[in-house]
């Protein structure tokens, strides 16, 4: 978006948008522009949805926990995405996992898949929050989607469920394998990328990834990267 409208505030909106609608915004939200922002009546912020595109709004009402505002014109139509990009990461702990989320989302994955490895530390996740900041990430990178968040499930699982005629790239630590950059071509509508553990992929579960004839298993280098450097590196490659 090359106007001055950039500068404002942009917010996902959980339901469809059209001109004229009023709409109540989240306890959150509201919180947001009216005590972090100051915004008041009259105030012009920007609302989007996937299926409806972004639309310019105005602040209709400020009361004591809700903001209301009533939407203008479209600013930018929908978009169909024409690929999808698939994370399998390991749930790691918070401040690293915040980065596995916020960078994915602004490297342009459409799913996200926690995937329990035997050497995973962190065994649970908090789907609310996970989901709460894939939203902030889409409204601060100007996406016009927002990732789905899969529900955990363990590796087995996770594989079986794939479809076999897409590929996911694996990165595996200390295993001969293709550099990724000369693994992708432009043809690949739907792909994976598959991310290990902070002990790395066990062997047994590599010997088991890897009699999936699309298991890819690719190299990021010759060093050992943590894991929100690994999947930072291979999404910006598959980016």
């Amino acid at each position: 978006m090359s106007s001055p409208l950039y500068k404002l505030p942009r917010l996902y909106v959980a339901f469809a948008l059209s001109p004229k609608a009023k709409i109540s915004l989240s306890e959150d939200q509201s919180h947001y522009l009216k005590n972090v922002l100051r915004y008041t009546v009259g105030h012009k912020i920007r609302v989007f949805h996937p299926e409806c595109g972004e639309f310019l709004a105005t602040i209709l009402t400020v009361d004591k926990k809700s903001v209301s505002i009533e939407v203008g014109n479209c600013v930018c139509p929908p978009e169909t995405p024409s690929s999808q990009m698939h994370l399998f990461f390991s749930p790691v702990k918070k401040e690293r996992q915040d980065m596995i989320i916020e960078k994915s989302v602004e490297l342009g994955v459409t799913h996200l898949h926690p995937v329990l490895f035997s050497r995973t530390i962190v065994r649970e996740i908090k789907p609310a929050r996970i989901q709460s900041q894939i939203i902030e990430a889409a409204e601060q990178c100007e996406r016009l989607d927002v990732p789905v968040l899969c529900p955990l499930e363990n590796l087995k699982e996770a594989m079986k469920k794939w479809d076999k005629t897409y590929p996911v790239f694996a990165a595996f630590e200390r295993e001969e394998g293709i550099p990724l950059l000369s693994k992708l071509s432009r043809g690949t509508e739907i792909c994976g990328y598959l991310v290990g553990p902070e002990g790395g992929i066990s062997k047994d579960e590599i010997n088991i990834l890897t009699q999936h004839t699309f298991i890819q298993p690719v190299s990021l280098g010759s060093r050992i990267l943590r894991v929100e450097t690994a999947v930072i590196c291979g999404l910006s490659l598959l980016a």
